[in-house]
């Protein structure tokens, strides 16, 4: 998540103004979901003074809305729809047909809903969804404990959230029951721009980015968000820890290291935990490298994120091919003498969305093994299964760091499927011909799945590859005399994982 810090209200809508506008000029076709509230007046202030002064045309625009209170109609002068039009729709000169209300009259509300979700799928989903926080950490009106993968759906307001919204109504009676976009639909946005501004947002902006993921602050879903934009004015930001603030220079950069065959990868003996999203990534991406660490006798313990039973495995049903992937996965652990631990992760049965129960049991192996070192996917892995396993890891290992007090080392691996750029590794490991074979077992243990696609072949090929391009891509200048690491290499992304002061 990028966090951008303001000094103001004012500078936190100026920002965001600008971000959305960059955004327009690049897509002035795009889908905007839009928000209600005072936070969002600001900017809406400043995106109508920009469209006149800069000229830039709105005509290609769709709107949406992201919550309604039950009851109240578009034409209501206290619906959020009102409140829309008169602040940032009419001003514009956007068309009827470009707005596109919820409808808070609607007989059958959950119905209505579906409906909207519909709608938006038709226009071609969100390109940015623009939100504000709630004190209780809400996001749209999906209060504390709203399920993560919850979509549209009519709620019942919290007595915090209805008292902050009753000076909007006339009565100072905020309506019990409203219709709003739920997580998994927000989540689906191309792009989120978040708000915050004043002390009265600072513990929920507190919670969100620095708190555990969990249910009851809706807004810790965000940080899993791979396009999301945070910006805050100084007090919302006043509970943040520097090293949130200011990340890159609290984050230790390991540099570039080459271990050569004659190299010990580790000085003293490890507890190395391999985490795999599915049961044969670990050999595919890093058999060789765990090869040279079980030479070396270090303890390893495989896990893989997610049962894989979505595998084409002819004449097999669901419950068959979770047995034999983890029947595969012991095998392959055993080559390695090491056990193989599947957890199952509900992510993977819940659309690849997150909850607070997968880090609950990833955080349980966490504290019974209490690993040194660990490896995993990159969170830039674009496989949805992968990129969520290592973003569900993370979250774990912070929050093992933090309690333990003590720092250990993640080394993010690519694979077929997924490959660093060039100054994104910071770790290359030479294999011998030996540690290749091992990983090429590893691999094919999970016999059901090279029978569909040579997975052992592709990793074979990417291990040689590397060692033909890195020595000139990456350690030293084109044309220059190259440093020589062998037939075969892997290569990481190393970093350092400390307890945030």
């Amino acid at each position: 998540m990028r966090i951008i810090q303001t000094t103001d209200f004012q500078e936190m809508s100026r920002t965001a103004a600008l971000l959305i506008l960059n955004l327009l000029l690049n897509n002035p076709q795009a889908v905007i979901g839009l928000a209600t509230g005072h936070t969002p007046k600001g900017l809406y202030r400043e995106w109508v003074l920009a469209r006149y002064s800069l000229g830039i045309a709105m005509n290609g625009l769709h709107f949406c809305h992201l919550d309604e209170y039950l009851g109240l109609g578009s034409d209501h002068p206290e619906s959020m729809a009102a409140i829309l039009r008169q602040q940032l729709i009419q001003p514009l000169g956007i068309t009827p047909d470009r707005i596109h209300y919820m409808p808070g009259t609607a007989e059958d509300p959950e119905q209505a809903c579906r409906e909207y979700e519909a709608l938006i799928a038709q226009l071609g989903g969100l390109d940015l969804q623009i939100l504000g926080i709630g004190q209780n950490g809400h996001i749209a009106f999906n209060e504390p404990g709203t399920p993560f993968d919850q979509h549209a759906h009519v709620t019942t307001l919290s007595p915090s959230t209805r008292k902050a919204n009753a000076s909007a109504f006339s009565n100072k009676e905020t309506p019990a029951q409203a219709m709003t976009l739920g997580p998994a639909t927000i989540m689906g946005s191309r792009r989120i721009l978040l708000m915050a501004s004043g002390s009265s947002k600072a513990t929920a902006i507190q919670n969100m980015l620095e708190g555990p993921l969990d249910e009851n602050c809706p807004a810790t879903l965000l940080r899993f968000h791979p396009n999301a934009t945070l910006v805050l004015d100084r007090e919302a930001a006043a509970k943040l820890s520097p090293a949130t603030l200011q990340p890159a220079e609290y984050n230790h950069p390991i540099p570039l290291s080459v271990f050569a065959k004659t190299t010990p990868l580790l000085d003293s003996p490890q507890r190395i935990l391999v985490c795999a999203p599915h049961p044969d990534d670990a050999s595919i991406s890093c058999g060789g490298t765990l090869a040279r660490l079980k030479q070396e006798g270090h303890e390893l313990l495989f896990i893989s994120m997610t049962t894989g039973h979505r595998a084409d495995i002819p004449g097999t049903d669901r419950e068959q091919r979770i047995v034999l992937r983890q029947q595969e996965s012991e095998a392959e652990a055993a080559l390695f003498d090491s056990q193989a631990l599947g957890l199952e992760l509900d992510f993977y049965e819940r659309g690849y969305c997150p909850s607070s129960a997968d880090v609950t049991r990833i955080r349980s192996v966490l504290s019974t093994f209490k690993p040194t070192l660990v490896f995993s996917a990159s969170e830039e892995d674009r496989h949805p299964a992968h990129r969520m396993s290592a973003l569900l890891l993370k979250e774990a290992l912070m929050q093992h760091v933090q309690n333990m007090g003590q720092s250990l080392q993640l080394w993010s691996y690519e694979g077929p499927w997924f490959l660093f750029a060039r100054d994104d590794f910071n770790t290359v490991v030479e294999l011998e011909e030996s540690h290749l074979a091992l990983k090429l077992a590893g691999i094919q243990a999970h016999r059901s799945q090279i029978v569909r696609k040579r997975y052992d072949q592709a990793a074979e090929s990417l291990a040689r590859f590397r060692a033909i391009t890195t020595p000139e891509s990456r350690l030293s200048s084109f044309g220059s005399e190259l440093q020589n690491v062998g037939e075969a290499i892997e290569v990481f992304q190393r970093v350092e994982l400390r307890p945030r002061i």
